[in-house]
């Protein structure tokens, strides 16, 4: 019995222990099981909000390739809240009363005086602390207080912004390049509610557009280009948008390869400390740009730039040759200066949109010229007058001299019986006349002058009273010229000329958001002869647009020479004609080095100059496609 009791004893100790094992072992796997459900459970959270952050950026860059949706959301490529938009009415509404003076519109936080941003020698200094960001507040949300009331993504050509007074300022800057700022304001308000910040350094281009609600800044778009051109504002071309409430940025998006990456600053928490970071440091240095660039606006003076060179008739720099600016209407002088070693010269004047005024070059022992028609109005940047020839007073030499003039359209077509008149100076189109003629069937006319520089006037019925400069030096036996028909109310020419064979030069016109290009009538290709573009002004949809026009050396474009100096001496001008005749002439500038030249905008139907010039050539570009 005492055996029979131990066994039954030893039977129960391993059943207990196999009880208990099996207890241990279901508790582990259901343990396990538990875990994996919640690994399981937690991969699928996250893949699902991380699949929904990439359709939401693939839905904002797919509507904003497309232009669909609202004009905010077009706007931004990266747009994926849709909550962070405020109606364009709400946005309207949050612009203030008028104010008495520009300066006005900076409130009073963020002013400077310009001692803190600028070095003493006048130069823009970013890296200057001034402005600091806000408190962050998670629940901020970005409201489009800007942007959709003066830009128009779907109808560029009707943007509000268009019908802005416009004011260019220039600076150097502390770190060695240059700044050009376009400054657009409101009329009725005369409120500062753009600025874009062309920074010029050794690589390309940094183009940024700050818009300013109040004076306060409210979006910032950033991009890099060699040549400034119009862009879609709504592309992948806008690389860095960023998105601020009360100085705080509440967004910033980042694009590459038309693929966007958005940031909030309510999702902070969730990203890496490097991330978070870079975010703060982008908010810091764009806010304080912002204003440095806004307060800098206001206290640079609106200034006109004039440059250019003068030679002698044997096509020699010319150094010390006094230059002066005169009002036309009193004969005063605005501003003098000397030219260098380089025959080079620079002058500034204060901005004005009504006068007119004549550039007169002097030197000793020869005999001096006068420019006509000089400008300086508001808006515009460099003025390049066009590159006389100074003679010497004790040659008296004669040259004969053979004058063609040929249609601007129809180069084979010769302008005959047409009267011709010449006078002195370049770009004189009134005043005494010191020879004239009649041009034969061929369309010449020949004239023996004293080496020296001309205006010739070609009038003939059916056709514009036409100008053109004459030169007349031992190497210039001959001029070509050319005469346009007349043009209907609310139409304009633009006629592009050069001198060099074989040169092949393309002219284009760009509308706003780069919607519509306009190409001439006809494409010369290394020949005397004209591009030439019309633009019916009288239209709506073209009359409100901003164009830009360009000329393009597409010879070296092609050959890949971006440095090329054959436009800079082609003797390329540019002559704008409407149903009342010459309303603007431009030279190409001597002594650039490139391949793209952009003379003038055309801006509330008037010509503003311009004059980039650029030694790049961009890939699958205007530049080299025909």
């Amino acid at each position: 019995m005492e055996i029979k009791h131990k066994k039954e004893i030893t039977e129960a100790k391993r059943k207990r222990s196999r009880d208990q094992f099996y207890i241990v072992l279901m508790g582990l796997i259901g343990y396990g099981l538990i875990l994996i459900a919640i690994v399981i459970g937690t991969f699928f959270a996250i893949r699902n909000t991380f699949n929904k952050k990439d359709a939401e950026v693939a839905a904002a860059v797919t509507a904003a390739g497309s232009g669909s949706g609202s004009e905010a959301e077009a706007m931004d490529v990266t747009m994926n809240d849709k909550t962070d938009t405020a109606s364009v009415a709400e946005s309207v509404d949050n612009v203030t009363e008028t104010v008495s003076d520009p300066g006005a519109g900076i409130p009073q936080e963020h002013g400077a005086d310009p001692s803190e941003y600028m070095t003493e020698d006048g130069s823009i200094d970013y890296s200057v602390e001034l402005f600091k960001p806000g408190k962050r507040d998670a629940s901020l949300k970005w409201s489009d207080q800007v942007f959709s009331k003066i830009e128009n993504v779907k109808q560029p050509a009707a943007a509000r912004v268009n019908s802005y007074d416009l004011k260019r300022r220039y600076s150097s800057l502390a770190n060695g390049g240059q700044l050009e700022l376009c400054i657009y304001s409101d009329p009725s308000t005369r409120k500062v509610e753009k600025i874009t910040a062309v920074e010029y350094g050794s690589g390309p281009m940094g183009i940024i557009d700050y818009y300013y609600n109040d004076g306060v800044v409210n979006y910032i778009a950033e991009r890099a280009a060699d040549i400034d051109e119009p862009v879609d504002i709504s592309s992948g071309k806008i690389t860095s948008r960023y998105y601020f409430a009360y100085d705080t940025m509440v967004k910033y998006s980042y694009c590459e390869d038309n693929k966007a990456t958005v940031f909030n600053a309510a999702s902070l928490k969730d990203y890496s400390e490097g991330t978070v970071g870079q975010y703060e440091y982008l908010e810091a240095k764009m806010l304080n740009k912002a204003y440095i660039t806004l307060n800098a606006a206001d206290s640079l003076p609106d200034m006109q730039l004039i440059e250019g060179y003068i030679l002698d008739e044997y096509e020699q720099p010319l150094s010390d040759v006094q230059i002066q600016i005169i009002d036309e209407a009193d004969n005063s002088e605005v501003t003098s200066g000397m030219t260098d070693g380089d025959g080079h010269y620079r002058l500034s004047m204060p901005a004005d949109d009504n006068g007119s005024y004549m550039l007169a070059a002097r030197k000793d022992a020869l005999d001096g010229v006068n420019i006509y028609g000089i400008t300086a109005c508001e808006g515009s940047g460099t003025i390049f007058p066009p590159v006389p020839r100074l003679t010497y007073s004790d040659d008296g030499a004669e040259y004969n001299l053979q004058v063609v003039v040929r249609d601007s359209i129809d180069n084979l077509a010769p302008i005959t019986d047409a009267s011709i008149r010449l006078r002195s100076g370049l770009n004189c189109r009134e005043g005494d006349v010191i020879a004239s003629s009649v041009l034969d069937a061929t369309g010449a006319a020949m004239f023996t002058l004293q080496s020296g520089n001309y205006t010739a006037e070609v009038s003939k019925g059916g056709y514009e009273d036409s100008f053109f400069n004459v030169i007349v030096t031992v190497n210039r036996p001959a001029t070509v010229g050319y005469a346009v028909k007349d043009i209907p109310d609310g139409e304009i020419q633009i006629v592009l000329a050069w001198d060099m064979t074989p040169l092949d030069l393309d002219a284009r016109l760009i509308s706003s958001g780069a919607v519509n290009v306009i190409r001439g009538h006809q494409d010369s290709v290394g020949s005397l002869s004209t591009e030439t573009i019309s633009l019916n002004t009288g239209a709506e949809t073209e009359a409100e647009d901003v164009y830009r026009y360009y000329v393009s050396d597409y010879s070296d474009c092609i050959g890949g020479d971006a440095n090329s100096g054959n436009m800079t001496s082609s003797g390329a001008r540019v002559y704008i004609y409407s149903n009342e005749g010459i309303t603007a002439t431009f030279d190409v500038p001597l002594g650039h080095l490139g391949v793209v030249w952009e003379p003038f905008d055309i801006r509330k139907g008037k010509v503003i100059p311009v004059n980039h010039y650029y030694n790049a050539i961009e890939a699958d570009s205007y530049w080299t496609a025909k």
